[in-house]
């Protein structure tokens, strides 16, 4: 090899990237994309006959590595039988079985995706569409037809009968999360098609604004508020909760560190998994075996609480 070559940084370069065949985690392409350089630079480096700038190729490989270095160590933290999931839990249970609308409640980072995702994969019959700002009544019933596996072409009238004849008689919910930024008139379409003339359960996850918005439709008789069975509000994360989290990665959790992490946390479910992500990579760096509240305090310095 070349000594102009770094002989260690090019092994480890290619003990991970390359051909997933050959066990490789990331891709020669992939790998290229995300260093900003073309498959070919990388085919280049790796028979040792690229003819650019090696040293800042290998610069950018190493602070490359170092980040994928981390995130191999990101924690995943379990899914853990909170309160609030529960609470939801049955909620969506309740509108599958009754054919009923349940509304769900709760400040960004109170958990309701996670659960509503959870309540999905345990009753492999719920609809979920995730909203985001830019749905319209058309892209609306659009995920709604795909979900289901129906044709989502043609105008929407033919769409919303497929909708109905595919959900008619089936046993399924559909669960809407961000169901704050739908317009009024998808809310009311939601209510007629899927709740009044299919007959089938509804889950609208949001914002406390939700609750706002339903209240105030511009209807004259209050159609949607008056079909709500269930209307439940997720609180922010109580402490036994938190400790039900923090347990189902690092068992023997001290009182102390336990302290540090729901005040760090400040109630939001979301805050403190992102805390216990950032606290297991400190712990990786400094070869600890267990959080304490000085690495807690560390790892929350950044957090946005």
């Amino acid at each position: 090899m070349s000594d102009v070559f770094d002989g260690e940084l090019h092994r480890k370069f290619f003990e991970m990237v390359g051909s997933p065949e050959e066990g490789k985690r990331i891709s020669q392409v992939k790998a290229a994309q995300a260093l900003g350089y073309s498959s070919g630079v990388i085919s280049a480096y790796k028979s040792h006959s690229y003819k650019g700038d090696v040293k800042a190729l290998e610069k950018k490989l190493a602070a490359w590595l170092k980040r994928e270095e981390r995130r191999l160590v990101k924690l995943e933290v379990p899914v853990a039988e909170t309160s609030a999931l529960e609470k939801i839990r049955r909620a969506a249970s309740v509108a599958q079985d009754e054919g009923d609308i349940a509304v769900v409640i709760g400040d960004s980072g109170s958990g309701k995706t996670t659960a509503l995702r959870q309540y999905a994969e345990e009753s492999q019959s719920a609809i979920l569409i995730e909203v985001d700002p830019s749905f319209t009544q058309v892209t609306l019933m659009s995920e709604i037809a795909r979900s289901l596996g129906v044709d989502d072409k043609g105008g929407q009238t033919a769409v919303v009968a497929r909708i109905i004849e595919s959900l008619t008689g089936r046993d399924a919910v559909l669960i809407v999360d961000e169901a704050d930024y739908l317009s009024d008139s998808s809310l009311e379409l939601l209510r007629r098609i899927v709740h009044d003339k299919s007959r089938t359960g509804v889950v609208l996850a949001g914002l406390p604004r939700l609750e706002h918005k339903i209240r105030n439709l511009k209807n004259d008789h209050q159609q949607l508020q008056s079909r709500i069975g269930v209307m439940l509000k997720i609180g922010t994360l109580k402490r036994t909760d938190a400790e039900k989290i923090i347990s189902g990665v690092w068992k023997d959790t001290s009182k102390e560190a336990m302290d540090a992490f729901v005040k760090t946390a400040n109630g939001s479910t979301r805050t403190l998994v992102k805390l216990m992500g950032r606290v297991h990579q400190t712990m990786a760096v400094n070869k600890a075996d267990m959080p304490d509240a000085e690495i807690i305090a560390a790892s929350g310095e950044l957090l946005m609480r």
